[in-house]
């Protein structure tokens, strides 16, 4: 993939980003007075660890779910932009993937359609095709960032256009066949799916092994800068699974601070190595 391949996917980045929070301050007026009514009536709170242990402490927030939209869609643009200007001009296979893990966070928003049902009536079947979306989006977010590490631990494709689109072909084979229920939802706004504590493992899994196969990238090199990379990959995946899954103050603005923080040790570190090279 040339470089002016690749870039084409971090304008997209910026472009979808833009438009997804365009779209929130558009809708938000709308949208903020239901969402203490849609709120109290989900059924469950979300799962997660960090949400389970929020949820002894605090009682869900509807506001923190429309902050969650709008901070979810300015890292995206966030990540996009920095990328672009970061690494215009470098080809390194990792920042492509770890592009398309910051892009992921845009479809978050999807969540949304819960409450545009209520004001435009449309079918039922729009939030389960929404969900299965806001599904494969989040596997293709931590996939892509799995990729990035085991690029930087030695695998050798230079067609990397190929290996995305294996990536969401295999995704969508798994995502567009799930079972949804159109008609419940939990306090994050995300309709119910079969198998959610199966995928919050499988998140879970890649992100261990994505750590690990940096920290092997940092033996087999012989290079320190790594480390700190395998550092930033647990960062942002904490930080992911604390902004994408809360529905109190508790969770979301550590989250993405350790997103920032991540994303930092990430980029800075991965430039270095590559200027150097």
């Amino acid at each position: 993939m040339t470089l002016a391949q690749r870039n084409l996917y971090f304008k997209l980045g910026i472009v979808l980003a833009s438009l997804s929070l365009l779209h929130l301050v558009m809708l938000s007026g709308r949208l903020l007075p239901l969402l203490p009514e849609y709120c109290q009536a989900a059924l469950h709170r979300n799962d997660g660890f960090m949400q389970n242990l929020a949820g002894l402490f605090f009682s869900p927030e509807p506001i923190v779910l429309l902050a969650v939209w709008f901070a979810a869609s300015l890292y995206a643009l966030f990540v996009s932009l920095l990328v672009f200007f970061y690494f215009e001009k470098t080809q390194a296979p990792e920042i492509l993937f770890f592009g398309l893990f910051g892009v992921s966070f845009v479809f978050e928003s999807l969540r949304m359609l819960v409450l545009l049902q209520s004001i435009y009536e449309f079918h039922y079947a729009f939030l389960v095709y929404g969900t299965r979306m806001l599904v494969f989006s989040r596997l293709f977010g931590v996939l892509s960032l799995f990729a990035s590490s085991i690029y930087s631990a030695g695998l050798d494709i230079q067609k990397q256009g190929r290996v995305i689109i294996v990536m969401v072909i295999s995704i969508l084979l798994v995502s567009f066949r799930l079972p949804v229920d159109g008609l419940s939802y939990n306090t994050t706004l995300t309709m119910l799916y079969a198998y959610s504590s199966m995928f919050r493992l499988t998140e879970t899994a890649l992100a261990v092994i994505t750590v690990i196969s940096f920290l092997v990238a940092a033996y087999n090199k012989g290079n320190s800068e790594y480390r700190f990379i395998a550092l930033g990959a647990f960062l942002v995946s904490v930080g992911r699974t604390m902004l994408i899954r809360s529905d109190t103050w508790l969770t979301p603005i550590p989250g993405f601070i350790l997103l920032a923080i991540g994303t930092w040790f990430f980029t800075a570190r991965l430039r270095r190595i590559y200027l150097w090279s």
